[in-house]
């Protein structure tokens, strides 16, 4: 119900058009200092990307990165920076399967999202197979890319900011919190719910709409959660329930079914607001129990009623605990300085598995089972991180797609254990260790994890040299000729690409006269192996100098790619490609 919650503050002139600049200085002149929370989940989508793109902008998104949308993305929190802002970024932890850690009925689902965007894709990829990929940018709303940029966008919040993750709460009630403990001038993000939380006191910050900052103008759209509440006429209490109905019930059978019992447009804020209205200000466990018989009616009322009330309660301020404030233990601690994935298989969380147009079908034609390419390493790592807590009974659980004709469904997560390798304790396995070389058992898990015998000699290159940030991507490239996934003078181009991207500063790429279906999925497919790669160094102990974001732009790969096959290996590309051999250990 967020566009719809945000036509309705829009129509009523809820709104504000300010500068960020001056919001800053403002801040400053009162001698405060102005803290900025940005929603990182969805900080590529700045400008409203994706849903305004032009159609020039989705033929670009469909080859992948562009390298002057990160220097746009960089410049965008550099401003906020340079200004004197503190800037907080807060993204997603552990794997929630709703608002809350409350697990909902089969039948409140709301359909998973993750079937859907592969089956958009797939749609998508069908269309470029039979059309110019013109026609396919210009009949798409959004090409769905948006989680290609994360690495990049984590390198520039770990640049201008903090990182907090989202560990023991939902995102959204993470931002809150953090946003209200530091007194935050705004929140930045794309959601209006965000506007409905409320504790002992209403919020002070404000809410700044994401998709309508400007990086030229610093200009933004904002939402005052106190104006708005005032506007609605509705108690801290009332628009904690608001929340609850539109944000974690809506669009799901429970909600349907609410509105045609009481008579209410399931499409309008408005009729909600209407039905919040008339309940009591100050919300007691009656009237918590007669809205939870409105909800889920007769029959289900009772045994839903402690879920609703938890739900409700989600939204307070007041009752969140911020995620720095638990699971303390050392190890804990050392793995959430690294990506989520390690931390939930430690802490038996579940997690799920994300790919952007990684088309089983495709790889299924070159002999590649991509689901067992995952699991493989999943279980390997897993056997690296639980090998200490010494119970083989011990399970974990991954949400992820089987094949191309299966949905998304949780399957069991067997560790495999390292035995001819003594692993360290997690403890001194995660330590910092400011050294110019590497132990060699962190070498020998890395062999185990990933399957390959590796080159001592080869890899000492790089963490002897200022080059151990590019080990992620030769491993990478390795790895995928392994599994027969390209060829060696593919993966040079790669190699090219990364080169040229890391050398040259960003600019604008010429689109390609056609896209070439090979370099699409190569491309795609290589971004999520670099992802589980970086996994597997986690797991095998490497810290973050031996990783980086991904350099390679999209277009300029889709060119070389098309030059090579056009011309094959030119001298030209034969004498630019001479000086990386040391980066090329297939």
């Amino acid at each position: 119900m967020s566009t719809t919650f945000a036509y309705y503050l829009n129509r009523n002139g809820l709104t504000s058009k300010v500068s960020i600049e001056q919001r800053i200085q403002e801040s400053k002149s009162q001698g405060k200092s102005p803290t900025i929370i940005i929603d990182l989940m969805y900080y590529d989508q700045l400008e409203g990307y994706l849903s305004r793109s032009s159609t020039k902008v989705k033929m670009g998104d469909l080859c992948g990165i562009s390298r002057l949308r990160v220097q746009r993305l960089e410049r965008f929190v550099a401003n906020m920076k340079d200004w004197g802002a503190e800037l907080i970024f807060v993204t997603n932890g552990a794997f929630f399967d709703t608002s809350g850690q409350i697990i909902p009925d089969e039948e409140d689902s709301k359909g998973n999202s993750k079937d859907w965007r592969y089956d958009l894709q797939c749609a998508i990829i069908d269309y470029l197979d039979n059309d110019h990929y013109s026609r396919v940018a210009e009949d798409a709303r959004f090409i769905p890319i948006e989680r290609i940029w994360t690495e990049s966008v984590v390198k520039i919040a770990r640049k201008y900011g903090r990182i907090l993750w989202a560990w023991d709460n939902t995102r959204h009630q993470e931002i809150v919190k953090v946003a209200s403990v530091n007194d935050a001038l705004a929140i930045i993000s794309k959601h209006f719910a965000l506007l409905m939380y409320s504790g002992l006191a209403f919020p002070r910050y404000k809410l700044w709409s994401l998709v309508d900052c400007t990086v030229e103008s610093m200009m933004t759209v904002e939402y005052d959660p106190l104006t708005i509440r005032r506007s609605l006429r509705l108690s801290a209490k009332q628009m904690r329930l608001l929340a609850a109905l539109s944000d974690r019930y809506y669009a799901t059978a429970t909600f349907r079914n609410f509105t045609q019992r009481m008579k209410i447009n399931e499409r309008s804020f408005v009729s909600l607001v209407a039905y919040v209205r008339k309940t009591a200000g100050n919300l007691q466990e009656l009237d918590y129990l007669k809205i939870a018989r409105d909800l889920f009616g007769e029959e289900r009322y009772i045994e839903k009623f402690d879920e609703f009330k938890a739900v409700c309660e989600s939204y307070d301020i007041s009752k969140i605990t911020l995620s720095t404030e638990q699971n303390n233990d050392s190890v804990s601690m050392q793995l959430k300085k690294q990506d989520s994935f390690n931390y939930d298989i430690y802490h038996g969380i579940k997690f799920t598995v994300s790919i952007t147009f990684v088309d089983y079908r495709y790889w299924k034609e070159y002999d590649v089972d991509f689901f067992e390419v995952c699991m493989a390493l999943y279980r390997r790592i897993s056997g690296v991180i639980m090998q200490h807590k010494k119970d083989p009974t011990l399970m974990r659980y991954v949400n992820i797609k089987r094949s191309h004709e299966e949905p998304y469904g949780v399957l069991e997560l067997e560790p495999e254990y390292p035995e001819e390798i003594i692993v360290p304790s997690l403890e001194f396995l995660m330590a910092e260790r400011p050294t110019a070389t590497v132990p060699d058992f962190n070498i020998r898990l890395l062999e185990f994890i990933t399957g390959m015998e590796l080159d001592r000699s080869a890899l000492e290159f790089f963490w002897k040299t200022d080059q151990r940030s590019q080990l992620q991507d030769s491993l990478t490239l390795r790895y995928m000729v392994k599994l027969n996934m390209m060829e060696p003078h593919e993966a040079d181009i790669f190699l090219l690409g990364i080169y040229r991207c890391r050398r040259e500063a960003p600019q604008a790429q010429t689109l390609p006269n056609n896209i070439n279906l090979r370099a699409f999925h190569l491309y795609f497919v290589y971004i999520k192996m670099r992802t589980l790669v970086k996994h597997s160094f986690y797991g095998a102990g490497l810290d973050d100098t031996f990783m980086d974001e991904c350099y390679l732009d999209g277009i300029l790969f889709q060119n070389l790619f098309q030059q090579w096959q056009s011309t094959g290996a030119t001298d030209g590309f034969r004498e630019e490609i001479a000086p990386l051999k040391r980066f090329r250990l297939y």
